[in-house]
């Protein structure tokens, strides 16, 4: 939630500050051990919805082979149904492979800390961090430094709030979104909106805020300059927009979108929110647009 694109650092990557949700879509990881294979062996099987790519950058395979370096495994069987699409700016294939690590340590009771599975995690990927904890967390660096957020003041329920999640099919190419966002900043000679600097009162940044003020504070940068490009990205939005979310945004450098309405859900004002925002999913997936409703946390 919010993304602000900071320098570029040594190793090519740009620091960043964001707001890091978890949310209820995920897909499904079975893990198990394989008798009668040979040691370190890892049988894999994917279904649900198609993974392009070579099979030994899927990012299962990737984690097993990080810890099968460092540790003595037993033959492994992993089986995934994808249920989030791929190039989505979800995370699914950065949880993927970090949950794969979570299940290796504890299926082979390796005895690993969260921290020295958050560093193994960094070697698949910026964001994979994230998914060993699994909780709302401001996130700097390149998007591996988490300082988590709670919710001190009791006013954050994100328990009974809802999120609406379009993807309308469009895949961003990462580096060419930093390239768009480089150009407008320098064609507008304006800086992209982003997300207000810290304090040590970040435990209270969502709080002591309602949801519906969350789009004055939380900005991505590089929304404006993918919807500008990509009429699909824009009609999710609209879409979001009709059914009445308090704070919409799109993900990452994207291409999906996302509604957070506020509740508290049981309210008959949010009944009809609740049901308003499912005619548009419906309306959603009619224009052939991944479409996922559902509870917050």
């Amino acid at each position: 939630m919010g993304l602000k694109v900071l320098d570029r650092r040594e190793d090519g990557f740009h620091n960043i500050e964001s707001i890091f949700l978890p949310t209820q879509l995920c897909d499904i990881l079975e893990v198990h051990i394989l008798d009668n294979a040979p040691e370190g062996e890892l049988k894999f099987e994917c279904s649900g919805i198609e993974v392009n790519g070579s099979i030994h950058d899927n990012t299962i395979v990737r984690a097993h082979q990080i810890l099968s370096e460092k540790f003595r495994l037993p033959a492994l069987e992993a089986k995934l149904h994808k249920v989030i699409p791929t190039g989505a700016g979800l995370g699914g294939g950065s949880s993927d492979g970090t949950f794969m690590l979570k299940a290796i340590n504890d299926i082979c009771s390796l005895e690993l800390s969260e921290e020295s599975l958050e560093k193994y995690a960094e070697e698949l990927g910026s964001d994979c961090p994230f998914f060993v904890k699994n909780r709302t967390s401001f996130v700097t660096g390149r998007g591996e430094v988490l300082t988590p957020i709670y919710d001190e003041k009791g006013a954050l329920r994100l328990d009974e709030m809802m999120i609406l999640i379009i993807h309308p099919g469009v895949h961003i190419n990462t580096s060419e979104a930093f390239a768009w966002l480089k150009e407008d900043k320098r064609r507008n000679k304006l800086q992209a909106h982003h997300v207000p600097k810290r304090t040590n009162k970040h435990n209270d940044i969502l709080s002591s805020n309602p949801v519906k003020n969350w789009g004055d504070l939380f900005m991505n940068d590089f929304e404006n300059s993918v919807t500008t490009r990509f009429e699909p990205v824009k009609k999710a939005r609209q879409l979001i927009k009709e059914a009445g979310a308090d704070y919409i945004q799109m993900t990452g450098s994207g291409s999906s979108v996302y509604g957070i309405f506020g509740g508290p859900l049981n309210s008959l004002k949010d009944t009809k929110v609740t049901l308003n925002a499912q005619k548009v999913a419906e309306k959603a997936k009619k224009e052939g647009f991944f479409v996922y409703f559902g509870a917050l946390a």
